[in-house]
């Protein structure tokens, strides 16, 4: 467990709750509460069994009792039963909480949540931070022998250190090595990160991951880690050189004499990343694509006017993004317009002045006063141009005019 986190273990045996807490490297007991379990004896499968879940689950929630009904006491924690190991064999049903009660406290109880006492409850407050402290729901506790415990995490941390490389430099056989068989995680990011780093190297941006605060959580042959995952960036692009992405959660089996992931979730992503499919890809981004200045943005709008002014229309045409659509022509017509008149024309000058820009991170709008000469007309006017990020460099993808 990670220095001073806490963990709440629950015997259904007994009767009792225990809080647990990490302190060098030791684990305390805090204190131990009486508890009531679901009436039903049993491990919860289905909804309305009355049983009380085993496995290892994380609060979610924290209410007051002026939101509760009397039944709840004086506070109450949902937890996020069914977790992913649940659903994964079918079990369902929810609101299982650890809660206060309105009445006498009584063994098997319920009707699945665990049941404290007020003042317990308002105790035990204290100690859980939500998304982070474990709550370990068992029959009966199983004692382990220390060293057992210590080869388990020493194994596991080199796991999860051998994975975190395979993202930083690795591919995707590589990555997936690192999963069971049985369980595909979800991989259509890989492509796109494959090139975010090969275009860092570029930048001389060494981009990594990095874990911290990690947590391994054993239970029925399963093991549970969470861990803070940050991105990381050597260049000084990043304040203190990383960027916490959320809380990563993965299931571990020892398969094949080694260990494997069956399951790897976010618990929680961090708050600019939450729109995010890929929080990871996401925050890459933000340092490899930089926001461009006005200065920049006015200087490629300059190179595109004198690609067209020297009538290189190769270079003209790669100012143009694929998806460019103007007055009814897509990027091919586009060119080709464009050719057709520069060989018509023995000259073309283009020049722009009084530049207005709308920077951006992705996209970008610029306005300025064109003048047009050619051997054959002579024009003045307003050009508008949209621009997108492609890969660092900018792309018209819009274009209008308006005559003066």
């Amino acid at each position: 467990m990670p220095e001073n986190e806490n963990v709440i273990l629950v015997e259904k045996k007994s009767q009792t709750l225990f809080l647990y807490t990490s302190r060098a490297n030791e684990m305390v007991v805090v204190f131990q509460f009486p508890c009531s379990t679901g009436e039903a004896s049993g491990i919860k499968f289905k909804a309305g069994d009355k049983k009380t879940p085993e496995g290892i689950y994380f609060l979610k929630n924290e209410y007051e009792d002026k939101y509760l009904s009397p039944v709840y006491g004086k506070k109450a924690f949902p937890t996020d039963y069914p977790n992913f190991i649940d659903k994964r064999v079918g079990k369902n049903g929810s609101a299982i909480w650890i809660h206060g009660t309105n009445k006498k406290l009584k063994p098997m109880d319920s009707n699945g949540c665990i049941a404290l006492e007020n003042a317990d409850i308002l105790k035990l407050s204290d100690y859980v931070t939500l998304d982070s402290t474990p709550v370990i729901m068992v029959q009966e506790i199983d004692k382990v022998k220390n060293e057992t415990i210590i080869k388990q995490a020493m194994n596991i941390d080199s796991i999860l250190t051998q994975w975190e490389i395979s993202i930083e430099n690795g591919n995707y056989h590589d990555y997936l090595s690192f999963y069971s068989p049985e369980y595909l995680p979800y991989i259509n990011w890989w492509e796109q990160w494959f090139k975010i780093r090969k275009q860092a190297d570029k930048s001389d941006l060494s981009l990594g991951v990095k874990r911290e605060r990690t947590g391994i959580y054993y239970h029925n042959r399963v093991f549970v880690v969470l861990f803070d995952l940050f991105l990381t960036a050597k260049n000084g692009k990043v304040q203190n050189g990383k960027v916490c992405l959320g809380k990563r959660k993965l299931f571990l089996e020892y398969q094949d004499n080694t260990y494997k992931i069956i399951g790897d979730i976010f618990q929680t992503v961090s708050k600019k990343f939450q729109k995010a499919k890929v929080p990871l890809i996401t925050a890459a981004n933000t340092l490899v694509t930089p926001v461009f200045t006005k200065e920049s943005i006015i200087n490629t709008t300059q190179q595109w006017l004198a690609a067209w002014s020297k009538k290189d229309m190769t270079k003209y045409a790669s100012f143009y993004a694929e998806n460019f659509y103007s007055d009814g022509m897509n990027k091919k017509a586009w060119v080709k317009r464009k050719q057709n008149l520069s060989k018509k024309y023995d000259y073309i000058h283009v020049s722009g002045r009084e530049f207005k820009v709308k920077p951006g991170r992705m996209t970008c709008e610029i306005s300025f006063f064109q003048e047009y000469k050619s051997s054959r007309l002579t024009t003045q006017g307003v050009k508008s141009l949209k621009l997108v990020n492609k890969g660092g460099l900018w792309k018209i993808y819009q274009e209008s005019w308006k005559g003066k």
